[in-house]
C-alpha cells in the first residue's frame, strides 16, 4: 500500500478492552500518509515512520498515547489540525516539538484527562486561532500568552482551571471564551475587559466566581454572556453598557452561606441615556431577586424574559411597554401577590405554582395577534385566585376569541391563504363554564363527544366554519409517580360525518395544549382556528353536515409510560363551533352566549 493516504479506525476497542493488535507498523506503506483516524490507538507514541512533514491531520480520540512523537521530527504540513482527545496523555509536547509547529492554526486535546499542563512554549504558536481543551479535567493552570496574539477561540469547559493569566487581556483577537463547568475559578482577571473583540463569554457553572469585573460593560463587542450558576450576589452596573443580544445569569445559590441573600440587579438599566437596546433574552432564574427595576420597560427589544423562581412581590408596571416580549415565564415565583398588566404581543406565559398570586390582568388575555401561531398561559397550581375574578377572565377570554375570530374572517376575505391558530389558558377549576351547550363527561385519559344535527355551521363552501372553543376539566392521580412528572401533551381529533361522505378527519392528531403534572383539578379554556389546509380537502367534496365528533386525549411529552397508571383524566369537556356565512354583509360569528 505504498500509495496509502488516508487511514481511519472508527474504534479498536469493545466494552472497554482494546481488541486490536498491531504486529507490524513500520512497513514503507504508511510512509506516505496524509490522514489517519485511530479512535482508541492502543500504543503510548505513534510510530516512526508516519512523517510530520507529509501528515496533514492526525485524530486520536480515546487513545492511550502519552507522547506524540519519539525524537524531534522535521517541519511538515501538520499546520492545519491537531486532534489528539487522549484518555491518558501524561506527557505534553517536547519544546523540540513546538519551532516545526509555528504555522499551526488549531490545536485540540480536549479530553486528555491526565494533561496536568502545557509547556510555555505553546503561547509562542503565533498562527495559533483555536485552542480547545474542553475535558482536561486536571488542567489546573495556563503558560502565560505572550506571542499567540492570533488566537480566536479557546475552550476550557471542564478544566481544574483556578485562576487565568492577566496576559489574557492581550489577546485582542479572541472572539469567543468557554469556561463553563470550571468549579475551581474563582474571579476573573481584570484585564479581561480588554478584550475588544470578545463576543461570546460564557460562566455557566463557575460556582466559585463570587463576583464578576466591575468594568464588564467594557467588553463592547460582547453579544452573549451566560453566567448560570455562579455565586455572584451583585450584576455590575458598566453591565448596561453591553450592547448585546443575549444575557443569561442564573445565581448558584446552594453554593452561598446566606440562601436568603438575593441577585442585586442595577437599579436603573440606563446610563447617560444608554439603553440595553438590543437586548433580546434575559435569563435570570433562581437569583433570589427581591425587586425589579421599573426601569426593566426600558428593554424595547426583549423577546425572552425568564424570572423562575425569585422572590419579588410584583411586577413593575413598566413590563406593559415590552412590545416585543413573546416569552415570559414567572413560575414557582412563590412571593407574587398580583400579575396587572401583560405585554400585548405576549404569546407565552408560564405562572405556574405562584402560590400567593391572587390578582390576575382583567382584560386582553388573548390579544388579536396576527403574525402568531400560538398563545399557551400557564396559571395552574394557583389556588388564592379570588374565583370570581376567574370566572371574569373567562367570559372575558370567551369574547377575546369571538372578536379575534370576526378579525380573522376579514383578513381571511381579504388574504385568502390564511395558516392555523390555537391557543389556550390553565387555571384551578372543576366545572365547564356553562356557556358550552355540548358537554361530555368521562374518567380517563381520553374523551369523545358527539354533537348531533343540526349544527350551527357546516363545512361547506356556504357557510364557512372560522374554528372552535374548547374547556376541559384535567386531572391527575393524588399518589404521584415519578416517571409521570414533566408535561403532557394534549391533543384534539375532529371528525366530520356527512349525508353524503363518510367521516372525514378535519383535524387528526392536533397538539392544542402542553399541561404539566398538576396535583388537583384544572380547567384548559381554548380555541382553534383553522387553517387552509384543515378545511379544504372536505370542502372539495361541498358535503351537508349531519354530526361532528371530537376527541380530546393525552400523551406524556418524554415517555411511554401507562397514562392510567400516571392517574391522567379528562373528566369533563366542552365544544362550540365558530362560523360565519360567506356574506361580508351578513357576517356573524357563533361562539358561546354570556
Amino acid at each position: 500500500m505504498r500509495k496509502l493516504r488516508f487511514l481511519k479506525f472508527y474504534s479498536s476497542s469493545i466494552n472497554g478492552e482494546n481488541k486490536c493488535k498491531i504486529s507490524d507498523f513500520q512497513g514503507p506503506g504508511f510512509a506516505e500518509l496524509r490522514y489517519l483516524h485511530w479512535h482508541g490507538y492502543p500504543l503510548k507514541s505513534l510510530p516512526s515512520n508516519i512523517h510530520l512533514e507529509k501528515l496533514v491531520l492526525l485524530e486520536m480520540p480515546h487513545s492511550n498515547i502519552q507522547q506524540l512523537w519519539k525524537g524531534v521530527q522535521h517541519r511538515g504540513k501538520l499546520k492545519q489540525k491537531i486532534i489528539g482527545a487522549c484518555n491518558i496523555f501524561t506527557k505534553t509536547p517536547n519544546p523540540s516539538f513546538v519551532p516545526p509547529l509555528n504555522k499551526l492554526v488549531m490545536l485540540d486535546l480536549s479530553g486528555c484527562k491526565s494533561l496536568k499542563s502545557l509547556p510555555a512554549e505553546i503561547s509562542n504558536l503565533e498562527s495559533l486561532k483555536k485552542l480547545n481543551l474542553s475535558g482536561c479535567s486536571k488542567l489546573k493552570r495556563l503558560p502565560e500568552f505572550s506571542s499567540a496574539g492570533n488566537i480566536e477561540e479557546i475552550w476550557l469547559d471542564g478544566t481544574a482551571i483556578e485562576e487565568l493569566p492577566p496576559s489574557i487581556g492581550c489577546l485582542s483577537r479572541l472572539l469567543n471564551l468557554y469556561l463553563s463547568g470550571c468549579k475551581r475559578l474563582k474571579s476573573l482577571p481584570s484585564s479581561i475587559c480588554k478584550l475588544k473583540s470578545l463576543k461570546v463569554l460564557n460562566l455557566d457553572g463557575c460556582s466559585n466566581i463570587q463576583k464578576l469585573p466591575h468594568e464588564l460593560g467594557n467588553l463592547e463587542a460582547l453579544n452573549s454572556l451566560y453566567a448560570k450558576g455562579i455565586a455572584t450576589t451583585e450584576v455590575p452596573s458598566s453591565v448596561v453598557r453591553l450592547n448585546n443580544k443575549l444575557y443569561e445569569l442564573s445565581s448558584d445559590r446552594s453554593r452561598r452561606g446566606d440562601k436568603q441573600m438575593g441577585l442585586l440587579l442595577p437599579i436603573t438599566l440606563s446610563i447617560d441615556g444608554l439603553h440595553m437596546t438590543d437586548l433580546t433574552c434575559l435569563y435570570l432564574t433562581d437569583c433570589g431577586i427581591t425587586e425589579l427595576p421599573e426601569s426593566l420597560g426600558q428593554l424595547c427589544s426583549l423577546v425572552e424574559l425568564d424570572l423562575e423562581k425569585n422572590n419579588f412581590k410584583s411586577m413593575p408596571e413598566s413590563i406593559i411597554q415590552l412590545s416585543n416580549l413573546k416569552y415570559l415565564n414567572i413560575s414557582y415565583c412563590e412571593r407574587l401577590q398580583s400579575l396587572s398588566k401583560l405585554p400585548c404581543n405576549l404569546e407565552w406565559l408560564f405562572a405556574h405554582q405562584c402560590t400567593a398570586l391572587e390578582s390576575l390582568p382583567s382584560s386582553g388575555l388573548f390579544s388579536i395577534i396576527y403574525e402568531s401561531s400560538t398563545q399557551h398561559f400557564d396559571l395552574s397550581g394557583n389556588f388564592k385566585l379570588d374565583r370570581k375574578e376567574v370566572r371574569g377572565i373567562f367570559e372575558d377570554a370567551l369574547q377575546d376569541i369571538q372578536l379575534m375570530a370576526a378579525a380573522r374572517w376579514k383578513k381571511v376575505r381579504e388574504e385568502g391563504y390564511f395558516l392555523e391558530k390555537c391557543g389556550y389558558v390553565i387555571f384551578p377549576g372543576n366545572e365547564i363554564p356553562k356557556c358550552f351547550k355540548f358537554q361530555s363527561v368521562g374518567s380517563s385519559s381520553s374523551i369523545t363527544l358527539e354533537m348531533p344535527t343540526p349544527l350551527p355551521g357546516c363545512f361547506s363552501n356556504k357557510n364557512r366554519v372560522l374554528g372552535f372553543t374548547f374547556s376541559a376539566i384535567v386531572a391527575f392521580g393524588e399518589h404521584r409517580v415519578d416517571y409521570c412528572d414533566g408535561w403532557f401533551e394534549f391533543f384534539c381529533e375532529l371528525q366530520v360525518k356527512s349525508q353524503e361522505c363518510q367521516r372525514h378527519h378535519v383535524l387528526e392528531r392536533c397538539d392544542i395544549a402542553l399541561i404539566r403534572y398538576v396535583e388537583s383539578d384544572h380547567l384548559v379554556l381554548g380555541y382553534y382556528l383553522f387553517g387552509d389546509e384543515d378545511l379544504n380537502g372536505f370542502r372539495e367534496y361541498n358535503c351537508v353536515t349531519e354530526a361532528v365528533a371530537v376527541q380530546f386525549y393525552f400523551q406524556h411529552l418524554a415517555s411511554s409510560h401507562s397514562l392510567e397508571r400516571c392517574g391522567v383524566k379528562v373528566k369533563k369537556c366542552g365544544f362550540h363551533l365558530l362560523s360565519a356565512p360567506d356574506s361580508a354583509e351578513e357576517e356573524q360569528y357563533a361562539a358561546p352566549n354570556h
